[in-house]
């Protein structure tokens, strides 16, 4: 168990209504990447720092990462039934609660810069009346998204070519992912992030697709010594911030504001050390012994077309036929448009600009949230 914040394991110490002397308001926080993993170190650890400093030891934090206080698979129920009153949750994990979030999540096939792809699902997911109705209905106020970098094949055998794959069995993120491994004859297997390393060391995986990061902070150098870099696209589905609906609304104005503050900043600084960890990752990778290959054009054309034409139709069909929503081609239309208005606020922004990207996503955003009413529903 790693605990961040606090001796004990108390929980919302004090709650006070808007306007009166406050106490201090502890509460629990869970993520269940480990410590050294991007989300949980940027997203988490260092956000509850700051948190803590820009209200004055108001609000504090009790972190729990890992499975130490709530199982990966059960951070919506956790944070439903007050467990955690924040906490990261993977939405694939519940597709039948969060029908929405995988309907889109399909889409991520085919994204290819983490900062387009987190802004913009973050800001459709606070804005959208269809999003937040779904939330309200779970009781969880949606504060925060994220994206990944590009996910890439980490291998135990060599994988240069489609033919490579045909037969092998890999790790995939979603089902839109284990489509496109079985149209090149590969075997998709719906394990946990959490159980790639042993799946590969004991041969149950021969491929687990993630984000390069992943090498290095979960150690997969040492079993998956063949990386191609095609690309799988940005995994988003869930949340990385969202609030049990009581707690939150048992804030008062400034409390809300500090937390919308904050987050705001620690998404930019999330996203900016995913990609950086990725990207450091991959150049320490050959010094352990992994072979980095560039995906060649066969393999590169089957992924985009994929991307293209495949994932926006099973999008629809998985939105229509297992998940019953009345109107997926709207939902899918609305977010496209939010990607554009987010690839056209971001256009010629250097993307390693953590400062300039703060100020365009509160601008555009996190500002124009009103602490007073959003998630008071």
């Amino acid at each position: 168990m790693k605990r961040t914040w606090m001796a004990g394991l108390g929980v919302v110490a004090g709650v006070l209504a808007a306007g009166t002397a406050s106490a201090q308001t502890e509460f629990n926080a869970s993520i269940w990447f480990p410590d050294t993993h991007p989300l949980t170190r940027s997203g988490y650890v260092e956000w509850v720092e700051q948190l803590e400093e820009a209200s004055d030891g108001d609000l504090v934090a009790n972190l729990f990462t890992g499975s130490a206080l709530i199982p990966p698979s059960a951070h919506l129920s956790g944070l439903q039934d007050g467990i955690a009153q924040v906490t990261y949750h993977a939405g694939t994990y519940t597709p039948s609660e969060l029908p929405e979030d995988n309907t889109l999540s399909i889409l991520g096939l085919g994204l290819r810069d983490i900062m387009t792809a987190g802004f913009a699902v973050t800001d459709f997911y606070m804005n959208d009346p269809e999003m937040q109705e779904r939330f309200q209905e779970l009781g969880i106020v949606f504060a925060g998204g994220y994206a990944t970098p590009q996910y890439h094949l980490m291998c135990s055998t060599e994988v240069a070519s489609l033919e490579d794959l045909e037969g092998l069995k890999i790790r995939m993120p979603g089902p839109i992912h284990a489509d496109w491994a079985r149209s090149v004859g590969a075997t998709p297997v719906n394990v946990p992030s959490s159980e790639m390393f042993t799946g590969l060391e004991r041969g149950q995986l021969d491929c687990a697709a993630n984000a390069a990061n992943d090498l290095k902070s979960r150690s997969l150098w040492d079993v998956a010594k063949y990386v191609n870099l095609v690309p799988l696209g940005s995994y988003f589905a869930g949340w990385e911030w969202a609030f049990n609906e009581g707690f939150w609304q048992g804030l008062n104005d400034e409390q809300r504001r500090t937390l919308l503050d904050t987050i705001s900043s620690s998404l930019v600084d999330a996203l900016l050390d995913y990609e950086g960890s990725s990207m450091e990752a991959l150049e320490e990778a050959p010094d352990h012994g992994v072979t980095i290959h560039e995906p060649n054009e066969a393999m590169l054309s089957s992924v985009n077309e994929f991307a293209n034409n495949v994932a926006p139709e099973t999008a629809i069909e998985q939105g229509t036929d297992q998940f019953g929503l009345e109107d997926p081609e709207g939902l899918i239309k609305r977010f496209e448009e939010t990607l554009a208005k987010w690839d056209k606020l971001l256009e010629g922004v250097d993307r390693t600009d953590g400062e300039t990207l703060k100020e365009i996503l509160y601008d555009n955003l996190y500002a124009e949230v009103d602490a007073s009413s959003y998630g008071m529903q």
